[in-house]
């Protein structure tokens, strides 16, 4: 099998979603083989990614393997062969644009219904591009969001993307925010989906109750938020050995997303949280779970 059409809806989303809090919860996720992402750099500007987890509980292997050119066409380009631990069959081939979006859409839920305000109505994003719509589908499969602003360095594409979303619902207004400041200010929920490694420009004095979702590019000294910001809020990650190594020491004192599911750490102390998100393999490969598992035509 091969899947090669990276839409999903919105009962893709909270499928998913499902599957990952089952398996935070019954320790799944824990007793996975995730080894750390290899990374090969051809030293001309191309990067090549490995990365690999197995689940004897979910009786699969998964590698999502990925190229990162600068040239012209898509900047990265990535496929997962899918293995039964039980036969070693391969059960399939899957676009890993499919897997990708599906996993953070579906993570981006997961981690919004457990840190948003319950009555979160207004949504900023910063960035127009698939992982801002990724973060729009997440985050209106667990909140009633009314109001969505989106800001865009290229103001054309934020208005494609709100007229994506007046299409998707048109009982939500969707405005473009002609900075991110004016995107920002006053949300219940902000989604980051850039490419920067800048801080964005987002709105000081933020609500108490905001909840954050940093999706996009990320090193070990630079985030799309500023270290002011992740200095003094409640930062959730998906590992934190990962996160550590990929993201910076700062995020040393986070909650991971076992603990924020099965409610083993101390609380979100009442400040606004931060889901600083570097990926992992453990929740491609539930994403993978489902895909192959579902119908397909």
């Amino acid at each position: 099998m091969t899947i090669t059409d990276p839409e999903h809806d919105v009962s893709d989303v909270a499928a998913v979603a499902a599957l990952m809090r089952e398996s935070l919860r019954s320790g799944a996720v824990r007793r996975m083989a995730v080894p750390l992402r290899q990374v090969v750099d051809d030293g001309r500007g191309a990067r090549f990614l490995s990365m690999p987890a197995v689940s004897a509980d979910l009786g699969l292997c998964v590698n999502k393997t990925a190229t990162i050119t600068d040239g012209p066409g898509p900047t990265v380009t990535s496929v997962v062969p899918v293995f039964s631990t039980t036969t070693g069959e391969l059960l399939g081939v899957l676009d890993g644009a499919a897997v990708t979006n599906l996993k953070c859409a579906a993570v981006t839920a997961l981690v919004t219904d457990r840190c948003a305000d319950r009555d979160s109505t207004v949504l900023g994003i910063v960035g127009s591009g698939v992982q801002a719509w990724q973060q729009y589908l997440g985050v209106t499969a667990v909140r009633g969001i009314t109001e969505v602003r989106v800001h865009s360095r290229t103001p054309e594409h934020a208005g494609i993307l709100c007229e994506r979303i007046r299409r998707a619902d048109p009982g939500v207004r969707a405005l473009v925010g002609a900075s991110a400041e004016e995107a920002t200010a006053g949300a219940d929920v902000i989604s980051t989906a850039t490419t920067s490694v800048r801080p964005l420009p987002i709105a000081a004095g933020l609500p108490e109750h905001v909840h954050i979702n940093c999706m996009g590019a990320h090193t070990t000294e630079s985030r799309e938020l500023p270290r002011s910001l992740l200095s003094t809020v409640t930062l959730v990650v998906e590992d934190m050995a990962i996160a550590v190594a990929e993201a910076g020491e700062i995020h040393r004192t986070a909650i991971d997303l076992e603990s924020l599911e099965t409610g083993s750490h101390p609380g979100l102390d009442g400040r606004p949280t931060v889901f600083s998100s570097t990926g992992h393999a453990s929740l491609d490969l539930i994403t993978c779970a489902h895909l192959v598992a579902r119908p397909h035509p």
